[in-house]
């Protein structure tokens, strides 16, 4: 199980600005409840809840399943 963990802090989300609509990719490791995100490219400061942490949630949830969706999640080693 260790393993499987280990597998899933190695990956990253891509996250949409809700105001600019760029995509950052961000460790799954900063992706919790609460995390206050940046974007980096219109500076928009938010903190990580609602709706949009439960979108993560549901993204962490499938890397730990194995039912990765590669467009949405991308491993560090790409």
């Amino acid at each position: 199980m260790a393993s499987e963990e280990k597998k899933v802090a190695d990956h990253r989300i891509s996250f949409s600005c809700p105001v600019c609509g760029r995509k950052t990719d961000y460790p799954v490791t900063q992706m919790v409840e609460g995390a206050a995100l940046t974007c980096p490219f219109c500076k928009l400061a938010l903190k990580l809840h609602g709706h949009m942490w439960q979108d993560v949630q549901r993204e962490i949830e499938k890397l730990s399943r194995g039912g990765q969706d590669v467009n949405r999640i991308k491993s560090h080693n790409e």
